[in-house]
């Protein structure tokens, strides 16, 4: 006997027989799943293996809102059972379980569903399908890749699943992230050859930062419940995305901002170590040199120290006073949850002599040190030892923006100071709620812009922006690997945080690299427009070069303009494999603005763009203005024509309209 629920788009049933379940969707079926939970004696206990299946529905309001749910409540003789949760929505549903015991119990796996069996199956169409592996943050430079389903690998908090060639697709996602971390996989089977998919609330693998085979946390209790997973199939999977974003704002909003985009200059890629008071000051001036252009909504720039001020503190305060008197907000850096091992014996800062770093080191079970991430070892984000000191500086020097580097480290597996966390996410979510408290408007008297930079996606509301990528240089495969991360994460702006972050903008020269073309300058510039968050530019300005490129580059109006309304380039076409979508586009109120892309050093590039493909009308003949040559063309074939050279880039506005109109 089968339970039916569901919409004119959903459809949820549940067989009463066996304990399976299936999902209608208006675009594709999941097939025989069913659900599972491996408790920590070992015990795998699955739906299918229960013999008592019942059914319960009911109308809830939760966030993210109004739903129709479910509940399949799984029993035998034990003093235990699984219940299942669907809420069914009006284009997607969520599915989640919860294990139910008697008695305390403990568990670090539950997968809301899986396969049950060979018959278990996912249908999208006829073709051949692809999986999006979303990396679970952004250090290592962590990509993002489509694969063919035999090939794929864990996807984590989020993926999709599409036929070849189809914009279409399955959209399926965590949307808590209070205490798991959650994969997806998906694999051929052997036998049947069918493709399964599955979602699994309890990973640690190494691209979470769990290295040497360390285990998730175990959750214990009476009452254990996975992540709700978001899934439903929609025409455009892009649009899926968006919305999986929505929902999760809706059940924990974005830190809120009520700046504007910020424009300025970072250390970071120009100097790295040899960033000091003096060559601040340079920065500054040269920033205030071209502040009538290249400057926020308000007319203000972001003057940033990135890592190594802790060399020359004692001219803190005067590189604030230096800034401000150029009409200029000062920045610094902090990363809360990491420690160099030649530190380990130093005593905290502002721990009254109480702790020396060696003590606030995250462990294992059996109190050994966590092998370190790039040469970084873990603080314990839980320790009192943590966080007060340093955040305390930065308010009482002035700093109104704060980079926060390898807030991910505090994410990680371990045994925690606070025995009421068991969990990596649990640790995160605790230490980085402290960290934004400290740093509150309320704690500071005046607001601080909060840059995430090596963080995990989610769990997310602790930064006003987050780095998209991993560090983004100069040279043409650096902005190419930036443009991949926005592919799939454009969403991500004004939804999950105020602002995405497209890295420091190097238009002439990283450090330790060779200089870059102009072609280069202005594509890595352009990857910042399309991103929508942060306009932060990095060169050495001590370099008369330089000087010039960044006066070429940086003083665009009507490109500033279109960064300064700080909305995400959704991708158009182009996107394969590990390669980044080459057209994206954002609506205008009178047309669309185009970013156009062309990732070659030796070819040139031809596009036709179809304006159909851009929600624009055939019928119809369009101007388009490239904004950096100023060119205007007409558009009356129903294609948008553009050829690039080698390396070139170009943002284009496409209004209704003729010559002379």
């Amino acid at each position: 006997m089968a339970y039916n629920i569901g919409n004119e788009k959903i459809r949820i049933l549940l067989n009463q027989e066996d304990g399976t379940f299936c999902a209608e969707l208006a675009g594709g079926r999941l097939l025989h799943m069913c659900t599972e939970v491996r408790l920590k004696d070992g015990r795998l206990v699955r739906s299918t293996d229960l013999w008592r299946h019942e059914v319960s529905e009911s109308e809830g309001e939760e966030l993210p809102g109004a739903c129709r749910k479910a509940f399949f409540i799984h029993t035998g003789d034990q003093d235990w059972k699984l219940v299942q949760e669907f809420c069914i929505y009006e284009d997607y549903f969520t599915a989640s379980t919860a294990f139910c015991s008697g008695s305390e119990a403990e568990t670090n796996y539950i997968a809301p569903f899986c396969p049950a069996g060979e018959e278990g199956e996912v249908i999208l169409g006829d073709g051949p399908l692809r999986f999006l592996s979303a990396p679970f943050d952004n250090d290592k430079w962590a990509k993002f890749v489509e694969y063919p389903v035999a090939y794929s690998r864990m996807s984590y908090e989020f993926t999709v699943l599409h036929e070849e060639n189809s914009e279409g697709g399955l959209v399926l996602g965590s949307v808590d992230h209070d205490h798991w971390k959650t994969g997806f996989t998906a694999a051929v089977n052997e036998s049947s050859g069918k493709t399964e998919i599955t979602a699994v609330c309890g990973t640690a693998t190494e691209d979470t930062r769990d290295l040497n085979g360390i285990r998730h946390g175990y959750l214990r209790g009476t009452e254990i419940k996975s992540a709700r997973i978001f899934a439903g199939s929609f025409d455009s999977w892009q649009e899926g995305l968006k919305l999986y974003g929505r929902c999760n704002a809706a059940i924990r909003p974005a830190l809120s901002w009520k700046g504007p985009v910020p424009f300025g200059w970072n250390s970071y890629a120009a100097l790295m170590p040899l960033i000091s008071y003096e060559k601040y000051k340079e920065a500054s001036d040269f920033m205030k040199s071209i502040q009538d252009t290249f400057h926020d909504a308000e007319g203000m720039q972001y003057i940033d120290y990135d890592a190594g001020w802790e060399r020359f503190t004692n001219r803190m305060k005067d590189t604030v006073e230096y800034a401000e008197a150029n009409n200029q907000k000062p920045g610094a850096y902090f990363s809360p949850f990491i420690v160099l091992e030649p530190w380990f014996e130093k005593e905290v800062p502002g721990t009254g002599g109480n702790y020396l770093y060696r003590d606030l080191l995250l462990r294992d079970e059996k109190g050994e040190i966590l092998p370190p991430v790039d040469g970084l070892y873990s603080l314990d984000a839980t320790h009192p030892g943590v966080l007060e000191y340093v955040t305390g500086k930065l308010i009482q020097w002035g700093y109104k923006l704060v980079k926060t580097d390898f807030v991910g480290h505090g994410c990680r597996e371990g045994v925690f100071y606070n025995k009421d966390i068991t969990t990596g996410v649990e640790a995160y979510n605790y230490g980085m709620s402290h960290f934004v408290r400290c740093l509150s408007e309320e704690r500071a008297g005046y607001p601080i812009l909060i840059s995430l930079s090596i963080a995990p996606i989610m769990p997310h509301g602790y930064g006003h922006a987050r780095r998209i990528s991993c560090d983004s240089f100069g040279s043409l495969d650096q902005s190419a690997y930036l443009n991949n991360c926005i592919t799939y994460l454009w969403w991500m702006n004004d939804c999950l945080y105020r602002f995405n972050d497209p890295d420091h903008i190097v238009t002439y020269k990283t450090y330790d690299k060779h200089s870059t073309t102009l072609e280069e300058g202005i594509t890595r510039y352009n990857t910042g427009v399309i991103c929508g968050g942060l306009m932060l530019a990095s060169d050495d300005y001590g370099i008369p070069e330089a000087c010039r490129r960044s006066r070429l580059v940086l003083t665009n109006e009507e490109v500033n303009e279109a960064a300064a309304k700080g909305g995400a380039f959704r991708p158009v076409s182009g996107a394969r494999g590990e390669s980044a979508a080459d057209v994206f586009m954002r609506p205008e109120e009178d047309g669309i603005l185009l970013g156009v892309f062309n990732y070659s050093l030796s070819e040139e590039r031809h596009m036709d763009i179809p304006v159909e493909k851009l929600g624009l009308s055939a019928e119809e003949c369009y101007m388009v203005r490239d904004l950096w040559s100023k060119r205007e063309t007409e558009v009356r074939d129903g294609h948008i024509h553009v050829s690039l050279i080698p390396a070139q880039s170009a943002i284009l506005r496409v209004k209704k309209g003729k010559n002379g109109n």
